[in-house]
């Protein structure tokens, strides 16, 4: 009887173990190549983007080494365990109140402002939004951002 509870025990302790493991994995990883330049920041190296259930995660490596960790949760984004909430963020990082979700939105190749100005092409689209001084374009896998006014660029180019 004992041996049988011990078993018991040990698969209950094998199945949590894994179950809990496969909580915390990506549902999608894909390799990037990123560049930002920003009067706060200036990164150009490779990384992966993580995609899960209620997170997505940026991690950019230089040498083979951690740099740049960034978690967007749904109301706060972390740069290196540094969590403000979104608007907060974007005034830092952006040097404007964006929206909710405007950095995923270019992590995630979406259209920003609702698809304001949206001109699609043969290989993604392209956003020219003259009154906030930002040109935003997607094609091919490659995602360019520019803020003429703010000083800041994006570059994200997924890697196969």
């Amino acid at each position: 009887m004992k041996k049988i509870n011990l078993f018991m025990c040990g698969i209950l302790a094998f199945v949590s173990f894994f179950s809990g493991c496969a909580k915390n994995s990506p549902q999608n990883s894909q390799a990037v190549s990123f560049t930002v330049i920003s009067p706060s920041l200036k990164i150009s190296d490779a990384g992966f983007i993580h995609k899960f259930a209620n997170k997505t995660e940026l991690q950019i490596y230089n040498s083979g080494v951690s740099i740049l960790k960034m978690d967007i949760l749904e109301n706060k984004i972390c740069l290196n365990s540094a969590c403000d909430d979104e608007p907060t963020f974007n005034r830092k990082f952006f040097k404007n109140s964006h929206y909710n979700g405007f950095f995923s939105d270019i992590l995630n190749h979406k259209p920003i402002y609702n698809g304001k100005n949206l001109q699609k092409s043969d290989c993604g689209f392209l956003q020219n939004l003259s009154d906030n001084f930002i040109q935003y374009e997607f094609c091919n896998n490659l995602v360019e951002f520019a803020d003429t006014k703010n000083k800041i660029k994006i570059k994200l180019k997924e890697i196969d």
